[in-house]
């Protein structure tokens, strides 16, 4: 079994509930073995706060993330610095800096709380139409906007008492909210291939160009003349995964031709009905947005390389039954594009590949 690191801790969303699940299995448990080989009395719930601080580098924001005071989790440190005979996270500008042994630990420590999880996931399965819990995903602004109206309308009708949080994928990657636990799964065209995290493709896309129906000049095609001469909307930066348009946007119009600039997708359509701009987007988006807003979608006359879309979840919760429900549903929303339109059930997975 793999070693996981110290950032690949318990999933902040789920924090809480480990906490008490292995609060009350410490209770069961009077001893357990350390790195050294001695057997001791040392709390579960004591480990947990360990690779909570590991994690957030702070005793407020591991609290928060926990369910605890901030009292309490300096409680629990100074019985962690008594049992192993060192500091083990000494305050600096900023927050709390783990010292060398605490280093030594933690992947160690990591391993005991993902044996217990896994323990514990192992004798209860998911019941979607009764659960409570929270999933969350990351994606660009038109990603979540595409993916949520069908989710949403999915959960409505099968698991009511579910709930969806939608975070936005960061420029540089989406690697340490995974590894964090931050979201669940995330979606997209992402460049993750570390060894600790799965990947499904779910399709590819290219691209389209959307204009206003009430045009002056572009009604139903449009030629590579009128393309490259037109004024655009252009959202800096774009997202991973459209370096390819982005590229082909700066080389080949002029910056005098961009008559809107904005920081994201969902700013840019609300432009597109009083402004002559052309907005170049990927097809689903473009047919989405055509829908809501009745313009044209037009074929691009250039050739711009498209972009496959995965999903992507941490090695730690490819086993989770609620993981994988949630991962199953996405695949099937999203990698058939009639949704869930006469399926029965969810559609299992073409495969899974695990970077490295």
């Amino acid at each position: 079994m793999r070693v996981l690191g110290s950032g690949q801790g318990l999933s902040l969303l789920t924090c809480k509930r480990w906490y008490m699940r292995i609060a009350a299995k410490s209770r069961e448990v009077s001893a357990v073995t350390v790195s050294n080989g001695l057997a001791a009395s040392l709390d579960l719930r004591l480990l947990v706060v360990f690779d909570a601080v590991m994690r957030k580098g702070s005793l407020t924001v591991a609290g928060d993330s926990l369910g605890m005071s901030q009292p309490l989790v300096s409680q629990s440190l100074a019985r962690l610095r008594q049992y192993f005979g060192d500091p083990l996270f000494v305050r600096v500008s900023g927050g709390m800096s783990p010292t060398p042994r605490a280093h030594e630990l933690a992947p160690k420590i990591a391993l005991m709380i993902q044996l217990m999880q896994e323990a514990l996931e192992g004798s209860t399965d998911f019941d979607p139409a009764t659960s409570s819990r929270t999933f969350s995903f990351a994606a660009t602004d038109f990603g979540a906007a595409f993916l949520l109206p069908k989710l949403l309308s999915f959960l409505s009708r099968n698991a009511p008492g579910i709930r969806v949080r939608a975070t936005n994928a960061p420029r540089h990657g989406v690697d340490e909210m995974l590894e964090q636990g931050e979201v669940d799964v995330a979606v997209g065209s992402f460049a993750v291939n570390r060894q600790a995290f799965y990947q499904r493709r779910l399709y590819y896309s290219d691209y389209v160009c959307l204009v206003r129906r009430a045009h002056p000049t572009i009604h139903g095609n449009l030629t590579r003349s009128d393309y490259l001469s037109a004024s655009h909307a252009l959202v800096a930066p774009l997202p991973t995964g459209y370096e390819a348009l982005e590229r082909f946007l700066l080389e080949n119009i002029p910056a005098a031709r961009f008559a809107v600039i904005v920081p994201n997708f969902l700013t840019a359509i609300t432009t597109l009905p009083s402004s002559d701009a052309l907005f170049t987007v990927s097809r689903r988006a473009g047919e989405q947005i055509s829908q809501l807003l009745g313009a044209q979608v037009l074929e691009l006359p250039v050739d711009i390389p498209g972009f496959t879309v995965r999903q992507f979840w941490h090695e730690r919760f490819h086993k989770d039954s609620a993981n994988k429900w949630f991962r199953d549903l996405i695949y099937t929303l999203l990698a058939n594009p009639d949704g869930l339109e006469g399926v029965d059930g969810l559609a299992p997975p073409d495969s899974t590949t695990l970077g490295g």
